[in-house]
């Protein structure tokens, strides 16, 4: 039997967290969902949409509801975040293409 360890049950802990999903964005519809997913996807990161095959059943649209749920694992969601809002210094519509 295996003494417990309590560093062993912390970096467990943290490991699971990690793994958590967290909702990263809130959608109007799943069209748009699915492109952040693609999106996100494109830059090594797993994204999942919450109740994906209940909203195709359903259609695209749920109203009353708080938004379609883009959800990342916890410790990708800073990057995630990064992506999708990419701060000030990154504006398209300013380039001048050649």
């Amino acid at each position: 039997m295996e003494p417990n360890d309590p560093r062993i049950a912390a970096s467990r802990a943290e490991e699971e967290a990690a793994l958590t999903p967290t909702t990263i964005s809130h959608c109007p519809t799943l069209n748009e969902a699915q492109m952040l997913v693609s999106l996100l996807s494109s830059f090594g990161i797993e994204a999942t949409i919450e109740g994906e095959n209940f909203l195709r059943m359903v259609g695209s649209m749920v109203p009353g509801s708080d938004g379609i749920r883009v959800q990342v694992r916890q410790s990708d969601a800073e990057a995630a975040l990064e992506i999708l809002n990419p701060g000030p210094g990154l504006d398209f519509d300013d380039k001048q293409l050649p």
